[in-house]
C-alpha cells in the first residue's frame, strides 16, 4: 500500500486521524448557543480551536496551569488549576475539556469544580482517552521522556513543555459513573471513539493491519470500549432533580447535522 493510499484511507476513513476530536467539536458546537458563558478547562492556547469560534457570541474563560496561554487565548484567561477553580458559584452554561482529564491528579475534585461554577440545566462535555485503547496501553507503560521527544518531533523544539505528565484517573466508563455521580452531574452519553491507525502511517505492512483491527472495533458497541477516546455529556439538575437546558431543548437550538453519527450509549443503559 502506498503512502498516497495511506493517507488517503485516513482523511476518508478516519477524518485524517481526528475523529474523535471533530465528533467532540460538532458536540460543543450543537451545545452552544449565542449569550452562553463558557469555561474552557485546560484551555492551552485553544490549539484546536473549540472556543475561539464562538468568542463573539458568547462570553469565553480559558483556564490552564501554563502561564504561556496567557499573551495566546483568544478570551479571559485565568491561571489556575481545574481542581481548585479562583470562580463564582454558578457562573458558566458550559464547560468543555478536552485532553486534559488524563493528566488531573485529582478528578472528582475537578468534577466537583465543574459542577460549582455551572449553572443548574448547565452542561460539561469532555474528551479523553480511554484507557482501555492499546493507544493509552501504550502511553502508561512508556517513561515521561518519550513522551517529551515525541512533542518535540510532532509539534517542533520547545514544544516538549506542552506534554505533561499522564495518570490516567478517570479514563473508564466507571470511573466517570463515580466522579460524575459524587459531582451531582448526570451522565447523558457516553461515547467512544477511535481514529484509526494513525500510529502506523509510516509503517505500510503495519498500516493494513491496523486499519483492519480498527475497523472491526469500529462497529457496534461489543468493542466499544477499545476504541481510542471517550466523549462524555453531562448536565448538572435543577433543584428540583430536573434536567432542563439553558435554552430550552437541545434540538430546537441548531438544524440536525448531516454528518454521520458515532454509536452513543445513554448512561441509564449502562447501570
Amino acid at each position: 500500500m502506498g503512502d498516497l493510499a495511506r493517507k488517503r484511507i485516513l482523511a476518508e476513513r478516519w477524518d485524517g486521524g481526528h475523529r474523535a476530536l471533530n465528533e467532540y467539536k460538532r458536540r460543543v458546537e450543537e451545545a452552544v448557543h449565542p449569550g452562553m458563558s463558557i469555561l474552557h478547562a485546560g484551555c492551552g492556547w485553544d490549539k484546536h480551536g473549540i472556543t475561539e469560534p464562538h468568542g463573539q457570541d458568547c462570553s469565553v474563560t480559558g483556564v490552564d496551569l501554563d502561564p504561556r496561554v496567557g499573551s495566546m487565548f483568544h478570551g479571559e484567561f485565568l491561571l489556575a488549576d481545574v481542581t481548585n477553580l479562583p470562580l463564582h458559584d454558578a457562573r458558566f452554561d458550559l464547560v468543555v475539556s478536552e485532553y486534559m482529564l488524563e493528566h488531573v491528579s485529582e478528578p472528582a475534585s475537578a468534577f466537583r469544580e465543574f459542577s460549582r461554577v455551572l449553572r443548574p440545566g448547565g452542561q460539561a462535555i469532555v474528551l479523553t482517552p480511554n484507557l482501555r485503547s492499546y493507544k493509552t496501553i501504550a502511553a502508561r507503560v512508556t517513561s515521561h521522556r518519550i513522551h517529551e521527544a515525541a512533542g518535540r518531533i510532532r509539534y517542533g523544539h520547545g514544544h516538549e513543555e506542552d506534554m505533561y505528565p499522564t495518570l490516567f484517573r478517570c479514563n473508564t466508563s466507571n470511573r466517570f459513573r463515580e466522579v460524575a455521580d459524587e459531582a451531582g452531574l448526570h451522565i447523558d452519553s457516553f461515547t467512544f471513539v477511535t481514529n484509526g491507525p494513525t500510529w502506523f502511517q509510516r509503517f505500510p505492512l503495519l498500516f493494513g493491519v491496523a486499519d483492519l483491527f480498527h475497523r472491526a472495533i469500529d462497529r457496534g458497541s461489543f468493542a466499544d470500549e477499545l476504541r481510542c477516546a471517550i466523549i462524555v455529556v453531562m448536565t448538572k439538575p435543577d433543584a428540583s432533580g430536573d434536567r432542563p437546558t439553558p435554552y430550552g431543548s437541545r434540538t430546537s437550538r441548531r438544524p440536525p447535522s448531516t454528518r454521520r453519527r458515532l454509536p452513543e450509549v445513554p448512561w441509564a443503559a449502562r447501570r
